[in-house]
Order: C-alpha cells, then structure tokens, then sequence
C-alpha cells in the first residue's frame, strides 16, 4: 500500500507539473499575441522613422521601398516588396516574425510605382493598426477629413494621394488584384461607391481583409501625383 500511495503522490506530482508548463505557455502566448497586435502592429518602434533619417539605429531591410503616410490616420508607414506577396505577411519591416506582418506593394508592381495601377495590402489589426484603419473609409464623413496622403520613394520622390472611393469587394476579383491585368479596373467599379472623380489614373489601391478567414476585401482608392521633395525633418 506503501508503494501505490507513494506512486499515487509520484503521478500526482507530474500533473502538476505539466499543468503549471500548460499554463506558463499559455501566459507566454498572451503575451506574445498582445506585444506583436499593440506593440509591432502599432509601429511604435518605426513613429520616427523616415527616409534617410539621422535616428536610425536598425535598418530596415533591403526590401524597403517606400513609405506610406495617410494624413491624420494611424496609416504612417515603411513599404516593403518581396520577391512573392508571401514573404511580408508575417515578416516585420526589419526581416523578423511578426504577425502583424509589413505594408507590402504587390511583387508584381514596379518598386517605383511607375505603375498605372498599384496594389498596397495590409493586415486588418485592432485599434486601428497596420490597414485595420481602412475600415473607416466605409463612412463618407471620415473620408472628407481623412483624403489625403504621401507615398515617399528611397529616392526623396514624394507622391501626393488623394483618396476616392473605399469599396468592399473579393479576393478573386482580378481587375482589383492583378495590377498586370487592369486594364478594366474602371469597368468593375461602382462609380456609385466613388466619394469623388478620380483626377487621374494613375492609382494606388491600400486592400486588407474585411474580417479573419474571409475573401472579403475592403479596398480604398487614391490617386497619384507628383509632390514637392520633402526634406529629413517632413518641410
């Protein structure tokens, strides 16, 4: 009896121990998930950053093209392009894993968005971060204070965006996701959707999923044009 009481205590003991690593995981995975979704999501590390910036500490990656600042918007940063719209899903602008991923421009688009058409994608994230801000663009009231924006190239070339149209679409629309094959971008869009007559067509388009697990897009369209160079300190 000496001995099952004994064995009994010793089973006893390796439960709770797997139960006490069973929880350590999950508080580390709690963790994890809130410092990537409100902490990498928000950029915080990259607020500050800008294009041949003095303050730079740890370069972004070879695969830094641009960046994208969307005026009064939490929309404020770094575009990357990988060789396939993989590689920036869940890789921060620094080359490190994170599920909050990068703003990526389409590997199929030229990194000088020299393009006609140019596809933007983001994670939909909480709060507002990463593209989860387009969201807002449904409402016509937050597009009348929220239109404007820059596209900054490597090269001190400053693209100015003006925003037209937020339309909720699918992902397997091609039109709207094949920048080669837009030539009918146009033909598929409801003008009825469209906030104001675009000024060109030259376009850049910011897309992120409507909700988790879904084709659902939420797709905002703005025009570009040529800017005013602007200097390290945004005059």
């Amino acid at each position: 009896m000496k001995i099952v009481k004994t064995l009994d205590n010793i089973v006893d003991n390796i439960y709770r121990i797997i139960f006490i690593l069973i929880m350590l995981i999950g508080l580390y995975y709690v963790y994890d998930t809130i410092y990537v979704f409100y902490n990498a999501a928000g950029g915080r590390e990259l607020f500050g950053f800008r294009l041949n910036s003095a303050s730079v500490t740890k370069p972004l990656t070879k695969d830094h093209i641009a960046w994208l600042k969307v005026d009064d918007t939490s929309i404020d940063y770094p575009i990357m392009q990988g060789e396939t719209n993989t590689k920036y899903l869940n890789k921060d602008p620094y080359g490190d894993f994170s599920l909050a991923g990068s703003i990526f421009l389409d590997s199929r688009n030229a990194k000088d968005f020299s393009d006609s058409y140019n596809l933007l994608y983001g994670h939909h994230m909480a709060n507002g971060f990463m593209f989860g801000a387009l969201d807002a663009y449904e409402e016509k009231d937050y597009w009348e204070d929220h239109k404007t924006g820059t596209i900054t190239l490597k090269d001190g070339t400053v693209y100015d965006i003006e925003i037209f149209a937020c339309v909720l679409t699918d992902a397997n629309v091609s039109q709207v996701f094949n920048p080669e094959g837009s030539d009918n971008l146009f033909a598929v869009l409801n003008p009825n959707q469209f906030y104001a007559q675009p000024k060109n067509k030259h376009i850049v388009a910011l897309s992120t999923c409507l909700e988790p697990g879904s084709t659902r897009r939420t797709v905002v369209f703005a025009t570009m044009e040529l800017g005013k160079a602007k200097d390290e300190k945004g005059n």
